[in-house]
């Protein structure tokens, strides 16, 4: 298992950077290109839309090739897309090339995730948390690598590092032996067998499982608003200079991955269910502190405490819904890391138009009505508690 984590963690670091590198280059991409903001938009849309599809085909592709073949080709895909947008090449081939980085983390994510949870057994909150720290740690530092090379005129190689990263990890993920993982790891469907049915969705698990699929869209879609919107808050309500303004987004990824130190065995210790609560619920208090915040110091403690309560809810949330969805693991995590994806591409574009036609504050108050939805969605899947939904066989 230790080896699996190590592996796992190394391919989140990876994901993380693949999911944050066009926005830390976007400037001097779209400067060479000639492209205006609309083009960094199209590629934003184009990599979310890769990741929904890797996303959704990952648990087809395990069956018929296996989980080792599949995120080896994940790898081999993204290294190949990465290396050549590296090399600078036409627009309409960046734009494919991009297409194809999307589908290639949305299966590396999707099937790595799975396997942890389906491997780590009674410890998934423990074991999928380290997968969310590194995932951050590279969100994290990417950035901070793309302004070193930025600042040297050598932006391209930040595409070619992550391309021959990606590349290694594939190998490896090759050639790894996980012990007693290992045949889980190769396994794949018997054509010449009746494949295993996966049961069916009752009424009420579908219903269920709808409600948390709504959760990660509009999870999915506050973090990216907070992401992506936040030095424009700073700069344009509280008048912060660019440079402070951009420390906000830095500071909320640092809490982020401290919280997710801690955020998995706090899970286990409390039960997934009154994680959640108590998380958004803090998480909720804390934004309705932040509507009322006119203080650029305020301002920060109340990202910092934002990053912190809601480091551990997309990992802790996909283990709750696979605990009371027993039997489709990867079915389950496939549908709800592809309505994250979704809700992360759309309601940021929303969130845009509302700040341009209305006022920047407009990203705080679609931060707290969803927050709102959320915790009130989470509350009512209490009722599914005892006893846990079985589905149809």
């Amino acid at each position: 298992m230790k080896r699996l984590l190590i592996m796992g963690c190394l391919s989140y670091l990876l994901t993380g950077c693949t999911h944050v590198i066009f926005g830390a280059v976007l400037p001097e991409l779209l400067a060479h290109y000639g492209r205006s903001y609309s083009g960094g938009g199209l590629l934003v849309f184009l990599q979310f839309g890769g990741f929904m599809l890797g996303v959704l085909a990952m648990p087809t592709l395990i069956r018929r090739i296996s989980r080792r073949s599949t995120i080896t080709m994940a790898f081999c895909f993204l290294f190949v897309a990465m290396l050549a947008i590296g090399l600078l090449p036409p627009w309409p081939v960046v734009i494919g090339l991009t297409f194809l980085a999307g589908i290639s983390f949305g299966l590396v994510e999707s099937s790595i995730s799975t396997f942890v949870l389906m491997a780590a057994k009674d410890q998934q909150a423990v074991a999928f948390s380290k997968l969310e720290v590194f995932f951050g740690l590279g969100a994290l530092f990417m950035p901070l690598v793309s302004s070193l090379l930025i600042a040297n005129g050598l932006w391209k190689l930040a595409f070619m590092l992550l391309g021959l990263s990606a590349l290694a990890t594939g190998i490896i993920w090759s050639k790894l032996s996980l012990g007693e993982h290992d045949e889980l790891l190769a396994h794949k469907a018997d054509r010449s067998q009746k494949a295993d049915r996966i049961p069916d969705l009752s009424k009420k698990s579908f219903i269920f499982l709808s409600l948390l699929m709504t959760v990660f869209f509009l999870y999915c879609g506050m973090e990216n608003t907070i992401v992506n919107f936040l030095p424009s808050i700073f700069k344009d309500q509280l008048q912060a200079s660019s440079s402070v303004s951009t420390l906000g987004v830095t500071a909320y990824w640092l809490t982020m991955v401290v919280g997710r130190l801690f955020a998995g065995a706090l899970a286990e210790k409390m039960t997934y269910f009154k994680y959640l609560a108590f998380s958004f619920a803090l998480s909720l208090i804390t934004v309705i502190i932040w509507v009322f915040s006119t203080n650029l110091w305020s301002s920060f403690a109340v990202i910092l405490l934002l990053g912190l309560f809601m480091s551990g809810m997309f990992a802790v949330a996909l283990i709750y819904a696979n605990q009371l969805l027993p039997g489709r693991t990867e079915q389950t995590t496939s549908a709800l890391i592809a309505s994250g994806g979704l809700g992360g591409a759309i309601l940021p574009l929303g969130v845009g138009w509302g700040m341009d036609h209305f006022h920047v504050g407009v990203s705080i108050w679609f931060v707290l009505i969803s927050m709102c939805v959320v915790f009130g969605i989470i509350m009512y899947t209490r009722r599914w508690q005892a006893p846990v939904l079985v589905a149809k066989a």
